[in-house]
């Protein structure tokens, strides 16, 4: 799918939001550590596969508890104090990539309107936007616990663009996941942003082609049109 250069900035654009805006690895594979040298266990990376493969999901605490019952160090206290250490080490890393401010203040001064829509549940997301001063530029915040699904499922992104008072194919979306953002949004007819530089897993899919790839959050400046 050819990159095509845009004459004038979008109506609204769709982020997602953790791996896009800041990274979001790093602060998860640190507060991982954390935990483990808390609980006296274990290493930061073994702990993180419970979240990466675990039954619970990428965000939930009995990630934690799993991981220090297989290892025979589970105590309520020290399991309430691990998940504490976890939330307070996650939030405090969380580091917005280069560019990411100046461009979403360009955008808004441009009139473009701005939405997220994220797999983290409300509570985390308004967490993690407030920590990194992000949560003025967006109109809203879509999550799993309010459209009742998660990417890649297409009803979310119907959710966040009526968020926008837009259709969803009026909407451009940019997150850096091939299969839960720009396959789906392709799919919904949405001119597809990939954010190549917070795909951490690159697994590479041949066959998913974005309109446009940034190598870093910067490039949006030029491809919508802000900076020639």
């Amino acid at each position: 799918m050819p990159d095509i250069m845009t004459e004038t900035p979008p109506q609204y654009i769709l982020f997602d939001m953790d791996n896009t805006l800041y990274d979001f690895h790093f602060a998860k594979i640190k507060s991982c550590e954390a935990v483990a040298d808390l609980v006296g266990s274990g290493e930061g990376e073994d702990l993180f596969r419970y979240f990466m493969t675990g039954n619970h999901g990428f965000e939930h605490h009995n990630n934690i508890r799993d991981f220090m019952n297989d290892r025979c160090v589970f105590e309520p206290r020290l399991y309430e104090e691990a998940c504490a250490v976890y939330e307070e080490v996650k939030v405090s890393l969380l580091t917005l990539y280069p560019g990411v401010k100046e461009t979403l203040t360009l955008l808004a001064d441009a009139g473009v309107s701005m939405a997220i829509v994220t797999d983290a549940e409300s509570n985390q997301a308004e967490k993690r936007l407030a920590a990194t001063g992000l949560r003025d530029y967006f109109v809203g915040v879509m999550t799993p616990d309010q459209a009742g699904v998660r990417k890649p499922k297409p009803e979310i992104f119907h959710a966040a663009a009526a968020i926008l008072k837009c259709n969803v194919n009026e909407a451009w979306l940019v997150g850096d996941s091939p299969k839960r953002e720009i396959e789906p949004g392709n799919l919904l007819g949405m001119t597809t942003v990939y954010a190549k530089y917070g795909d951490w897993i690159g697994i590479p899919y041949p066959r998913i082609q974005p309109h446009y790839t940034l190598q870093s959050f910067s490039d949006l400046q030029e491809i919508t049109h802000l900076k020639k």
